[in-house]
């Protein structure tokens, strides 16, 4: 008997190291369980949205379940995922849908990870407007918002067509850059210039 337990502590053990990586961004597959009414359940993927500062050291991760059945697309916590992130069909995360499960425990397969820039800018509006947090009218210029760290700022910034400006100049916390996933900075606009013609005209680049 203290066999077994000698053996199923290694494997915790060994799940714990394997799941300290968990990034913001990654699906897994994650047992939800029984559940009542319209809250998702069952083995399904799932969405990391805890920040990468809780995930280097915390049991436990937030995650928000995903679902193949798109309903009630146009309600802002309901973002369309396509299979470019690893999932095996076009699905919806459910940002209103928010779980904490246990990384060894209750965290199955990796999946696959959101990294388009525009993709994750949508995600963060959803998960603001989930919990209260004001967010911002979208500017009227096209653009992406993107946590980025001061080295992939200046290579945004190096660019002469791109205008990079904070979000919100009040910001406190700083986020995992999206560009490289590794460093930490600020929330900021990306846009491209206006470039005005001889006529008048106003064309976005």
């Amino acid at each position: 008997m203290n066999y077994l337990r000698i053996i199923e502590s290694e494997d915790l053990h060994m799940k714990e190291k394997e799941f300290k990586n968990v990034r913001w961004g990654d699906i897994y597959y994650c047992d939800l369980g029984v559940t009542n009414g319209s809250v998702q359940s069952g083995m399904r993927p799932v969405l990391v949205v805890q920040t990468n500062r809780l995930n280097e050291s915390s049991p436990t991760v937030v995650v928000a379940a995903i679902t193949a059945v798109k309903k009630k697309t146009a309600m802002n916590t309901h973002i369309e995922l396509n299979t470019d992130c690893g999932l095996k069909e076009p699905s919806m995360v459910m940002l209103e849908q928010l779980r904490t499960v246990d990384k060894a425990t209750e965290l199955d397969n990796f999946v696959g990870r959101i990294t388009d820039a525009d993709k994750i800018s949508e995600i963060k509006r959803g998960l603001k407007f989930a919990v209260g947090i004001p967010v911002k009218p979208k500017t009227e210029r096209k653009g992406i918002v993107l946590s980025l760290c001061p080295r992939c700022r200046s290579e945004f910034q190096s660019i002469p067509e791109n205008i990079v400006k904070r979000l919100d100049p009040f910001q406190a916390d700083k986020e995992v850059c999206d560009k490289c996933q590794v460093g930490y900075g600020y929330d900021y606009m990306i846009f491209k210039k206006h470039h005005h013609h001889a006529k008048g005209g106003v064309d976005n680049v």
